[in-house]
């Protein structure tokens, strides 16, 4: 009976030796089979959990925003791939950047072509003043020329100021586009916020990011451009009146604008990222804080749960990049297409100024360079709202992963 079950179990061992010797031979390359489909089964499972999660998140202001543009600048901007900008973004990386930078050269370089009529007009304007003053001696009376020099001051500030008009109205749309945008898709950064675990840095974001988009814009609309068209119009008198200058008093106010941007900008930049950085810190150490507590103290399943909240935190952070990076693009399309109207503008004031130089230097001839110089700080206006408005988004992206990654 004993000699029985030695042979059974001989038997036994055996088979099972014969068995077991393919499935080690082939143990390296199952290895990594397996961890190749256990990587890709895990990008799986986030990317489905992020999907699900974009699903019921409200992003119909960024939507709508974008169609606006597509509408507006349809021909210019590159197609998306897929039915939204954030799921674009999610699924392949938002537009093509090379395409958004040909279709803004293309657009600046057709605002460049519908300014020449503009251009035009400055240069017959600048040679009939400069030919009206070589002939101002040919007058009988000295002031039959100074009445035509005036009639041609008079007609170069109306065309003059009706650009203005254009350009300081392009550039107060494009700002209040900007901080209707930020507002509008506050409530859902703030919720994703949230929903990565960040909890100091959306209660801190959620007051501050109000505050801020009022007082930069506040700040913009009541005191940077009175100052800057103020300058244009002592430039305009200045023209008309060479008797009285006030090209000084014009130079002061365009300084004083420019301090009271770069001030407003050092402010905001500085306060969002110190604040917006510790928060983020102080989110990762809960956040490893209560991983290690869930993991630990609860018995069995503890450890599962802190698992599938990591992956539910993974996942909200992806929808939480993808809304960012599309936050980021529709800001940065709402601000550059008007900055380059305003920056072709500036253009032809300048070249105008430039082309006219050699037949004079005249009263006018001055005052066009410097309402080029006026233009651009318009365009740096528009350009400095946009760059705060920017840099708040990514602080925004910035705590979310530091969190993440302190965790």
């Amino acid at each position: 009976m004993r000699n029985r079950w030695r042979l059974i179990i001989a038997l036994f061992t055996s088979l099972v030796s014969l068995v077991a010797l393919p499935i080690c031979a082939r143990g390296d390359s199952a290895n990594g089979s397996v961890t190749q489909f256990s990587e890709q089964s895990a990008e799986q499972i986030l990317q489905n959990t992020a999907q699900s999660e974009l699903d019921h998140v409200d992003t119909h202001a960024i939507d709508a925003y974008w169609h606006q543009l597509e509408s507006q600048y349809g021909g210019f901007l590159p197609k998306t791939k897929g039915p939204s900008l954030i799921q674009s973004v999610l699924e392949h990386g938002g537009p093509s950047f090379h395409g958004m930078v040909s279709g803004l050269m293309h657009y600046f370089f057709q605002e460049v072509v519908d300014d020449l009529g503009l251009f035009g007009g400055i240069l017959i304007l600048s040679v009939a003043a400069a030919l009206l003053r070589m002939m101002q001696a040919s007058f009988a009376e000295e002031s039959v020329g100074e009445v035509a020099q005036m009639v041609v001051s008079f007609v170069l500030a109306a065309l003059v100021t009706r650009s203005l008009l254009e350009t300081f109205g392009s550039a107060r749309q494009a700002i209040e586009s900007m901080n209707h945008f930020m507002l509008a898709t506050m409530p859902v950064s703030i919720a994703l916020l949230a929903g990565s675990g960040s909890f100091a840095s959306a209660a801190f974001f959620q007051p501050m990011l109000i505050f801020c988009v009022h007082f930069v814009s506040n700040v913009v609309f009541l005191v940077v451009f009175p100052l800057v068209f103020l300058a244009a119009v002592l430039e305009l008198a200045s023209s008309m009146a060479p008797r009285y200058p006030l090209t000084r008093l014009a130079s002061l106010a365009r300084t004083a604008g420019l301090a009271v941007l770069s001030f407003a900008l050092v402010v905001f930049v500085g306060v969002t990222a110190v604040q917006g950085t510790g928060r983020g810190i102080a989110d990762g150490l809960a956040l490893r804080t209560m991983k290690f507590g869930v993991g630990t103290f609860v018995p069995v399943v503890g450890k599962a749960i802190s698992d599938a909240a990591e992956t539910v935190l993974g996942a909200s952070l992806l929808v939480k990049n993808a809304v960012g990076i599309a936050g980021l693009i529709v800001i940065a399309l709402i601000a550059a297409f008007p900055a380059l109207k305003i920056l072709a503008v500036s253009a032809m004031y300048s070249a105008g100024a430039a082309v006219m130089q050699p037949v004079g230097e005249t009263p006018i001839i001055a005052c066009l360079g410097a309402l080029g110089k006026t233009m651009l700080l318009v365009f740096a206006s528009v350009a400095t709202v946009a760059l705060m408005f920017f840099f708040a988004i990514c602080i925004l992206l910035a705590a979310a992963n530091l969190a993440v990654i302190t965790a």
